[in-house]
C-alpha cells in the first residue's frame, strides 16, 4: 500500500510498463477464484490488480468523475528526480486502463496536490 492509502488499482487493470510495474491480483472472483496460477494468468475471469512499482513510490494525486463518464484517477510515479504521470480509468463496467500521460494534461489541482506530498515524502 502506498503512504496516502490511496493505490493503483482496478477491474482487470493492465500493466502499460512491464519493466516499472509488477502486478499483483488482490481478489479473483469467479470460476478462478481457487487456480494456483490466477496472478501468473494474463486473462483471468475476473480480478481486482494493482499496479506495484518495481522502484519507486507512487503518489495518488486525487479523482475525477463527470455525469456518466468513466471515474478518472491521476497518480505519479516518482523514482528518484524523475516524475512520471499516470491516467487510470476505471469505467463502471468495464475493465480498468492505466496509461502515461504527458506533464501538460495533468489538472492543475493535481499537481499542486503533487507539490505538497512530495514535501512530506523521503527522497526516493
Amino acid at each position: 500500500m502506498n503512504r496516502n492509502g490511496e493505490d493503483l488499482l482496478g477491474w482487470e487493470l493492465n500493466n502499460p510498463d512491464h519493466e516499472i510495474f509488477d502486478l499483483e491480483v488482490m481478489e479473483v472472483l469467479g470460476e478462478c477464484r481457487n487456480c494456483e496460477l490466477a496472478s501468473e494468468c494474463s486473462m483471468p475471469c475476473e480480478s481486482v490488480r494493482r499496479l506495484v512499482p518495481k522502484k519507486g513510490t507512487i503518489i495518488g494525486l486525487g479523482h475525477e468523475k463527470q455525469n456518466g463518464k468513466p471515474g478518472m484517477s491521476y497518480f505519479a510515479l516518482l523514482n528518484r528526480d524523475e516524475v512520471k504521470f499516470i491516467l487510470l480509468s476505471a469505467p463502471d463496467h468495464y475493465w480498468a486502463t492505466a496509461k502515461y500521460i504527458p506533464h501538460e494534461q495533468v489538472p492543475d489541482w493535481a499537481l499542486s496536490r503533487l507539490d505538497q506530498t512530495r514535501h512530506d515524502l523521503p527522497s526516493v
